[in-house]
């Protein structure tokens, strides 16, 4: 018991300095409750098609009902005059909305109301899947203004709902979160009616991957959209971010699937924007970053985000391999069943040791890791073993053809000292690797001798292995040699520091940190741009550097079209 406390204490010590988390910033706001009536007054209106209760903006707007049929009765023919047209639309988007509240109960449709009914005809998924769960986004309360839905264009009609279903544990759900899936619908009015005196009010429900058109009294109207909203209530119940800690103690229970996973519906007309976190972390850390993307129109009508978890505890050339061949296999995937073109660009974005990670993306490795590490040439290579193929490839590789750029968030390139602390190297120790790379280690070691290992390697591989800590050391020789190879695409740089975020001289430079990397670790001179931000290691919330990301990716995704 001691032991399990202490290992506990010591490694939160670590966690602390090394990560950050995020907490979910989205509640629930409760709606009026007063009752909604179709009384027989306006039960016989409508059965009769009469107007007389119907005022020139269309009813008052403390009684859905009666606006509600005002307007979907004068929007019924054409309107000429565009700020009648406008009136119409907006009183009947507010009767709508109080309605659709009224009925939504803990996402639940109510379908019976006092003299009246629902009729609901409501979409399925990409997959042919139904939602079992329904929200109005005007219904979740945010409070941090950076989770804000985008302004809605005032002159869209239809209540914007988010929509969820449970993960099927189906294939074509693989690379969704295990939370389940959680989509953009919009509900308009499609017909009032009367039938054996019963007020039956029609509604559809439209599932939206971009925005869209409807024909409204002979004009084209958007239908309101907020995909962002749509992702936030997913992160609203996400259990990853609790599996951060286990995935770095212990790489074989980490509580939640390793592997990458889309927020949003895979698209085969939108590039992947691949976010890779760092050390005792999750894809939670990318909340605000995901928002900032499917917030901005542009953006999110050209962009698709993914999110990779991996157990951190493992060295990041490790994670790096596995990384690598997973997206490898998803795209093959992506490219047979949703049409997502294996020459689509797609960005990397890495915080930390993620960095590490995503540089492994854009470099051609040739014989310079190898030659690190050992003392004989591939052709030896003991065995053709597919764990051991595999093995070879965490040296071994060559940048990615599909990566059109890639982001360095806080990124150690040449080591974090913290790493070397008497409480980091303790810490280290209590680690678990994935049993997976100390099977590799395994069944290296039993078909070569730790002496055909190079001298500065030996200390690392031995006894299973290293860690993640370990190799984020500055001294680490797969780090250091990484650090000079040349990059085979463009890199953009964000450099945090926790006191002025600016420097105009080595000696000035020299003295900033971001608490965790010193500036001349995370500073990437090759980059195109590289700007500092206010950041304690945690610039992936920075608003600086969230804007400067997305203003990056709307510069590349213009020079994509110029080409």
């Amino acid at each position: 018991m001691r032991f399990s406390l202490y290992r506990i204490c010591i490694t939160l010590v670590l966690s602390y300095s090394l990560s950050g988390c995020q907490q979910s910033p989205v509640a629930l706001l409760r709606v009026s409750e007063a009752d909604i009536v179709a009384t027989p007054v306006l039960i016989k209106a409508i059965s009769q098609h009469s107007t007389q209760q119907c005022s020139p903006a269309g009813g008052n707007a403390t009684e859905p009902l009666y606006p509600l049929f005002c307007t979907y009765l004068a929007l019924q023919k054409p309107v000429a005059d565009s700020a009648k047209f406008e009136s119409l639309l907006q009183a009947q988007q507010s009767a709508l909305q109080q309605l659709v509240q009224h009925h939504l109960v803990d996402g639940q449709w109510r379908i019976k109301g006092k003299g009246y009914r629902l009729l609901l005809d409501l979409p399925t998924d990409e997959h042919g899947m139904s939602f079992s769960r329904y929200t109005p986004i005007q219904q979740l309360q945010f409070d941090d203004p950076d989770y804000q839905p985008a302004p809605q264009d005032p002159a869209a009609i239809g209540v914007a709902l988010v929509a969820e279903r449970p993960h099927s544990q189906n294939a074509f759900d693989q690379y969704y979160p295990r939370e389940g899936i959680f989509r953009s619908v919009t509900v308009t009015l499609q017909e009032i009616k009367v039938d054996q005196q019963q007020l039956l009010i029609k509604l559809k429900g439209h599932y939206l991957t971009a925005p869209q058109q409807i024909e409204v009294a002979g004009r084209q109207v958007a239908l309101s959209y907020d995909p962002a909203s749509a992702t936030l209530l997913l992160l609203r119940d996400a259990r990853i971010g609790q599996s951060a800690f286990s995935a770095l103690l212990d790489g074989n229970k980490p509580g939640y699937d390793y592997g990458i996973f889309s927020p949003g519906p895979l698209r085969p007309d939108r590039r992947p924007v691949l976010m890779i976190h760092g050390l005792n972390s999750s894809p939670m850390i990318w909340l605000k970053l995901s928002h900032a993307i499917y917030r901005d129109p542009i953006l999110s009508a050209h962009y698709q985000v993914w999110h990779a978890f991996y157990p951190s505890g493992a060295p990041p050339f490790f994670n790096a391999m596995r990384l690598r061949h997973d997206v490898e296999q998803m795209r093959n995937q992506l490219q047979q069943n949703v049409g997502l073109s294996k020459q689509t660009p797609m960005v990397v974005i890495g915080h930390s040791m993620g960095g590490i990670i995503a540089k492994t993306f854009i470099i051609n490795s040739g014989m310079a890791l190898w030659d690190e590490t050992f003392l004989f040439r591939p052709e030896a290579w003991p065995g053709k073993d597919k764990d051991l193929q595999r093995y070879r490839d965490v040296f071994l590789f060559n940048a990615r053809q599909d990566v059109d750029s890639v982001f360095f968030l806080d990124t150690p390139h040449h080591g974090a000292e913290i790493a070397e602390a008497w409480y980091s190297r303790l810490a280290s120790k209590l680690i678990t690797i994935p049993e997976m790379f100390a099977r590799l280690n395994r069944k290296l070691f039993q078909r070569i001798r730790l002496e055909t290992v190079t001298p500065q390697m030996q200390p690392y591989l031995a006894d299973g292995g290293p860690n993640s800590v370990q190799v984020l050391s500055p001294q680490h020789p797969l780090l250091r040699k990484i650090a000079t190879l040349p990059y085979q695409r463009p890199v953009y740089s964000v450099v945090g520091s926790d006191d002025k975020p600016y420097c105009y001289d080595e000696k000035a430079c020299a003295q900033l940190s971001d608490s965790v990397v010193p500036f001349f670790s995370a500073h990437e001179p090759r980059a195109e741009v590289q700007v500092i931000v206010p950041s304690r290691h945690d610039s992936y919330q920075s608003p600086e550097a969230i804007a400067f990301i997305v203003q990056q990716l709307r510069q590349r995704l213009d020079a994509g079209e110029r080409r």
